[in-house]
């Protein structure tokens, strides 16, 4: 797995505790994507409440660093995504054949 580094200077409490769920399901061969959607949709709702706590440089500083983090995990989870895509696309393409040589 590609180095991912969610931590920096301004990152809270809980959602190092998120990041840290995150890498560790990230790690495993074949991340169960329910719990993946779940880790980053808790992250996107601490980011977001955080963001309504903090002052506008620091929202700034705070997104900018964010934003380089997002973009670990979008280059990671990316291609898992794509992935999937196609074998639900291959699937799909079986089954209508399936279909069409029984009939």
């Amino acid at each position: 797995m590609k180095k991912l580094t969610l931590h920096h200077s301004l990152t809270f409490p809980e959602l190092d505790a998120n990041n840290e769920a995150l890498y560790g399901l990230l790690c495993d061969q074949e991340p169960n994507s329910e719990q993946l959607q779940a880790l980053v949709v808790e992250r996107d709702q601490l980011i977001l409440s955080h963001l309504d706590t903090l002052s506008e440089p620091e929202k700034k500083a705070f997104a900018e660093a964010e934003l380089a983090c997002n973009k670990q995990l979008l280059e990671l989870i990316q291609p898992m995504f794509d992935e999937t895509e196609a074998s639900l696309t291959s699937f799909l393409r079986s089954r209508k054949a399936i279909r069409n040589y029984q009939k």
